[in-house]
């Protein structure tokens, strides 16, 4: 049986990415999409969005006037909720304006796509492993997902050999 080779630790290599190229607010303001619900919950994110943090003001796409005047009682406890979904204090202000939502984010995970099969617990623990590093959870979901992703598809379909029994596949 030969072991797979592993790549090395992606977590080092993603924060020097997301630093390098200022990547912060972009990934800040998608996990806020994506969560946006959660955050907010379910009757406030059916008439907003949030379209982008820019420096320190969140900027939140509203469906009415009504809403718009309903949420500036609201800034302080958005900015607050927003905040500690970001594990920071990188939320200072909130900029609301009116105009038409755009639909909700929807991944092919979440919308019920299944894998081909399912990562071996070998290749699960060391998937684990590279996620140490990763304090915020939501991008250690996503990349818990990419990784996951990348193994299923480099290994392809469970035929033959047990689960787990790696083996050295031509070209590779």
């Amino acid at each position: 049986m030969t072991k797979r080779p592993f790549p090395s630790a992606i977590s080092p290599i993603v924060k020097g990415i997301v630093k390098n190229f200022g990547l912060e607010r972009g990934i800040a303001s998608l996990l806020l999409q994506v969560n946006w619900k959660e955050v907010v919950g379910p009757q406030i994110a059916a008439h907003t969005y949030p379209t982008e943090i820019r420096f320190t003001t969140l900027h939140l796409l509203v469906d009415s006037a009504v809403w718009m005047q309903e949420l500036s009682f609201m800034k302080k406890e958005i900015i607050e909720k927003s905040n500690r979904l970001l594990e920071k204090q990188s939320i200072r202000d909130l900029h609301l304006r009116v105009g038409a939502l755009p639909s909700p984010l929807v991944t092919p995970l979440a919308a019920g796509a299944a894998p081909v099969r399912d990562c071996t617990a070998e290749e699960a623990a060391w998937i684990e492993e590279q996620l140490q590093a990763i304090a915020d959870p939501a991008l250690k979901e996503s990349v818990r997902c990419a990784l996951r992703r990348h193994l299923i598809k480099e290994m392809g379909p469970v035929t033959g050999p047990a689960p787990g029994a790696l083996t050295e596949r031509p070209g590779h």
